[in-house]
């Protein structure tokens, strides 16, 4: 009995300090954690497509695009909503999409394709392939 109850014991010992460092937050142990989620200003990204954008910045209360150079000569519809999944609102154009077109000058390896607004989730696209979504977090 004494010689079951000191094993017993022994493996409790052990297992310890794995038993006290779990956590029931849900989040991976730290060395399955990946780089940092990426901001903007007060925006999170959520979505980005690198093949199209080198960064996303903002700057003086506007969001700004810096394009892969190959990708210049591509429109990019903007679209706005207050809350995620719901329907989009108007711009002050009074259009559900706002293009920032083509060719429109954009310098190679610069911050273009500015814009202000209130939206909570901005989402880009080009075409039919959303290549950035925003989501603000703050202020």
């Amino acid at each position: 009995m004494k010689l079951r109850l000191m094993l017993t014991a022994l493996i409790l010992s052990c297992a310890s300090p794995f038993l006290l460092a779990s956590d029931d937050s849900g989040a991976p142990p730290a060395s399955g954690k990946t780089a940092s989620r990426m901001t903007a200003g007060p925006f999170e990204v959520l979505e980005i497509d690198m093949d199209f954008l080198q960064g996303v910045t903002y700057m003086d209360d506007r969001i700004y695009l810096k394009r892969q150079v190959n990708r210049r000569a591509e429109a990019i519809t903007l679209r706005a909503s207050m809350l995620q999944g719901e329907a989009y609102r108007k711009w002050f154009n009074g259009e559900y999409d706002l293009v920032s077109p083509a060719n429109a000058g954009h310098q190679p390896n610069g911050w273009t394709d500015w814009v202000e607004t209130t939206a909570n989730y901005v989402e880009y696209w080009v075409g039919d392939k959303k290549i950035l979504h925003l989501k603000r977090t703050r202020s």
